[in-house]
């Protein structure tokens, strides 16, 4: 589906490299974590991924094509993303019906008048989250865990291949986090499609998640199986720092010793 070889990662004028050599390969059906802390890169090799951002040195392949010949909108739309970045361009008035119109048609904002399936199918989507009868409402009446409720919507009306959540749940007090959580883990189980959930807090790593995908200043610190990542040693490494990590009820927890 997704395949990394050899990419790095340049800013350009300031001879600063801030992705090197990353290979990854994302498989159809894959639940990933990309882990790291503040720095490490993550955004940007996200943005490699979606074609925002162009490597310096490496190939990306998307879907079984690579760069030449590829046109990277139509790519985008088989990727549904979620960041920070993307919230804040939709205004305070921008309805619930409207902002999840918008990425039916990759637009932030609606230019045009919709056709009644398409409204009725963002309403049904709407429904299923739990704001049913709110359509008309605005962006600016929400709580921060509804906002991202409705922006995990607007990255799945395309029937996406790939979903990527780039620390979805910051800001987020516990329960909504939870609520959160349960969300993506029920939208995962109804669809066919790969996870990539972004994160510094192994606490957001729920049992659907069995793979990660950890940076540490730009380069691959380690991937595979999260069992095999969510060692005492491994994370101690990882922030420089004595951190013991305990796991319950099937969730991680960690804490500075």
């Amino acid at each position: 589906m997704i395949r990394l070889e050899n990419v790095s990662l340049d800013i350009y004028g300031a001879g600063r490299r801030i992705l090197s050599e990353i290979n990854w390969h994302i498989k159809p059906g894959e639940n990933w974590i990309l882990f790291g802390r503040n720095g490490s890169g993550k955004t940007r090799l996200l943005e490699v991924i979606t074609g925002y951002e162009f490597p310096t040195e490496g190939e990306v392949f998307r879907f079984g094509r690579g760069h030449a010949g590829h046109d990277i909108r139509e790519t985008r739309r088989r990727i549904g993303y979620i960041s920070s970045a993307l919230k804040e361009k939709f205004t305070m008035h921008e309805t619930l019906v409207d902002t999840l119109l918008g990425g039916l048609y990759a637009s932030v904002g609606l230019y045009r008048k919709p056709p009644h399936a398409d409204a009725e199918r963002a309403a049904g989507l709407l429904a299923q989250a739990g704001l049913g009868g709110r359509e008309r409402d605005t962006i600016g009446h929400l709580s921060d865990g509804e906002k991202q409720k409705v922006m995990m919507l607007r990255a799945l009306v395309n029937d996406p291949d790939l979903l990527i959540l780039d620390e979805p749940a910051a800001g987020l007090d516990i329960v909504a986090r939870e609520d959160l959580l349960d969300s993506i883990s029920r939208v995962a189980a109804r669809k066919n499609i790969a996870l990539v959930y972004v994160t510094h807090h192994v606490e957001e790593i729920v049992p659907l998640f069995d793979r990660i995908f950890m940076l540490d200043k730009g380069t691959c610190f380690f991937s595979g199986r999260v069992e095999e990542a969510v060692r005492v040693d491994r994370f101690s490494e990882l922030f420089g720092r004595s951190i013991a990590v305990e796991q319950r009820k099937g969730r991680f927890h960690s804490y500075i010793v």
